[in-house]
C-alpha cells in the first residue's frame, strides 16, 4: 500500500503539512519561541544523529522554522505558532470535508443559511476575539 501525499496547506502559504515525526520535533521548537539549539533538540529524541538532522532539515525545508548557524550547531526558531498551524489544519479539513474554509460560512451552513447577516458576523467576530483573549 502506498502512502498518500498530504495536500499543501493553502492557509499557510501552501506549506506541506508536517509528518507525525516532524510534528513531534516541531512541538519542541514551539515550546522555545526564542529559539532552541540543535543539541537541545537532539537530546530529546532517541533517533540516530543523522535521522535527527534529516528531520530538522525537512522541517526547515517546509518553511516552518528559521535556522541560524552558531559555530558547529544550529539555532531553530518557529516561523509560525502552533496555533496558526492547528488553525490551518482545521481550515483544510473543513474545506476538504464541507467545501467551506471560512468559519462564518461554515457556521451559516451549519445553521441552514446561505450566509450570516452583518450583525451575526460582527457578533461572531466579537466572540472569537473574546475567546482569543481568554
Amino acid at each position: 500500500m502506498t502512502k498518500k501525499a498530504l495536500e499543501p496547506l493553502e492557509f499557510l502559504g501552501n506549506r506541506k503539512p508536517l509528518s507525525e515525526t516532524e510534528l513531534a520535533y516541531m512541538k519542541v521548537i514551539w515550546a522555545h519561541p526564542e529559539g532552541i539549539s540543535s543539541d537541545d533538540i537532539y537530546r530529546q529524541f532517541p533517533n540516530a544523529q543523522g535521522t535527527k538532522s534529516t528531520i530538522l532539515f525537512r522541517i526547515s525545508d517546509k518553511g516552518y522554522v528559521n535556522v541560524i548557524r552558531e559555530g558547529r550547531h544550529f539555532l531553530y526558531s518557529p516561523q509560525i505558532t502552533e496555533l496558526q498551524y492547528n488553525q490551518a489544519l482545521m481550515q483544510a479539513a473543513m474545506k476538504k470535508t464541507f467545501g467551506i474554509a471560512q468559519l462564518p460560512n461554515f457556521i451559516a451552513a451549519f445553521c441552514g443559511k446561505k450566509e450570516l447577516s452583518e450583525d451575526a458576523k460582527k457578533r461572531l467576530d466579537s466572540f472569537l476575539k473574546e475567546l482569543e483573549h481568554d
